[in-house]
């Protein structure tokens, strides 16, 4: 077993093994194993097919554990490839990614077996135990609103211009006053300037030139954008802390800017859950269809109160649109009705809340997980039937 240090990283000096037993020497007697099928007497091939199962089934696969961070075919790539040239096949890459183009591809293009699960479940269960003795939480019924929405935005450049973006429209929309919001002009993770990632883009979607001065031009005039943390000169990262809580209990809905955005991919992390958490509403900027992802887990989203149809929108300019048109239309009603509303979710909220601290949630994922590596592992059974498959080094049961 194998996982990278620091998560995200991608290098191979970054790799950390927990167990390496890949390099193991069979007992079988070596001048049996230099012998062909051929040179064996009748009577010695049993001794032969023996010997074959035994020096198949000694081929432990390695597996690398990608799970904390999303997958990028051109950034994981010649890791993943100089595995395979440093290691010793068979390999299965465990990821936190259901449905993912660059997943897919890694596997297509290089010789890894996969499995997935939803490893964010496990970090925030961490990281947000013990939040009921949180000073300063408030039961939705109880709370003073004071802004439309609240979002954070600290990582700026690289892929995550996205909300440069987003910010833009907010602006455009007349909207940044109507909220608490957070926005790194300098990413504290590059030290990238607005002009610089936007310029860069991504490949993913080419942004237009007209958009790109548009998005530079405004932003450049705005004031540092900041929740808390005034004084420091980088937002520092707060992924594992729910807070700050009086602006977020004085905010009706949570604008939930994930990691993933322009990608085709299922990939959630923390920050969905610090709003079911909390007891917020929110919406999800993120990936295509992971609000539908995110149900699949039993969550309940809030299509009986605005148009979700949000999440269905594969291009990502014209999903932020859609995204920032139910902000406006909430920020048209007075505070005394987004109380109402809020109010008349809190069936939805209270099941969300209910069903992440239920032991069973985290339970059913990590059985999920268990069962997926059991699956895995009887590919290297060898136990006949089998199907041989050479681009895997691996048999497949029949």
């Amino acid at each position: 077993m194998a996982y990278l240090h620091p998560f995200g990283s991608t290098s191979p000096e970054n790799i950390e093994m927990i167990r390496d037993n890949s390099h193991d020497v069979d007992n079988i007697d070596t001048k049996v194993a230099n012998l062909t099928f051929d040179t064996f007497l009748p009577t010695d091939k049993d001794l032969h097919n023996r010997y074959v199962d035994h020096k198949l089934s000694s081929r432990a696969p390695l597996f690398l554990f990608y799970d904390q961070e999303p997958l990028d075919l051109h950034y994981n790539y010649p890791l993943l490839k100089w595995l395979t040239e440093n290691s010793r096949a068979p390999w299965v890459l465990v990821n936190t990614e259901r449905d993912s183009y660059d997943r897919d591809r890694i596997c297509q293009e290089l010789p890894f077996a996969e499995v997935n699960y939803f490893f964010h479940i496990f970090a925030a269960a961490d990281w947000f135990r013990g939040h009921e003795y949180l000073p300063g939480i408030v039961a939705p019924s109880e709370r003073q609103l004071k802004k439309t929405y609240i979002s954070f935005n600290r990582i700026t450049s690289n892929k995550r211009l996205y909300r440069s973006l987003l910010v833009n429209e907010l602006y455009k929309n007349n909207l940044l006053d109507h909220g608490h919001v957070s926005y790194s002009k300098v990413c504290p993770d590059t030290n990238e300037s607005v002009d610089v990632s936007i310029q860069a883009g991504i490949p993913e979607y080419p942004l237009g030139h007209a958009l790109k001065q548009e998005v530079i031009a405004n932003i450049q005039q705005l004031p540092e954008l900041r929740i808390d943390f005034a004084e420091d000169d980088f937002i520092p990262n707060q992924s594992m802390l729910l807070s700050p809580i009086r602006q977020l209990m004085e905010s009706f809905v949570f604008l939930v800017t994930e990691t993933c955005y322009f990608q085709n991919k299922t990939h959630l992390t923390e920050k969905i859950f610090k709003p079911i958490v909390l007891r917020m509403p929110f919406i999800l900027v993120g990936c295509a269809n992971n609000l539908e992802y995110l149900r699949s887990y039993g969550f309940r989203t809030f299509g009986d109160f605005w148009d979700e149809s949000y999440d269905t929108i594969f291009d990502p300019i014209e999903r932020l649109k859609a995204i920032v048109k139910i902000l406006r239309d909430i920020s048209d009603m007075s505070i005394a009705e987004q109380q109402a509303m809020l109010v008349k979710m809190q069936p939805v909220l209270d099941h969300n809340y209910n069903l992440f601290n239920s032991p069973d949630f985290v339970r059913r994922e990590w059985n999920h997980l268990k069962e997926q590596l059991r699956l895995m592992c009887l590919n290297y059974e060898f136990k006949p039937p089998y199907t041989p498959n050479p681009r895997l080094g691996q048999a497949i049961p029949c």
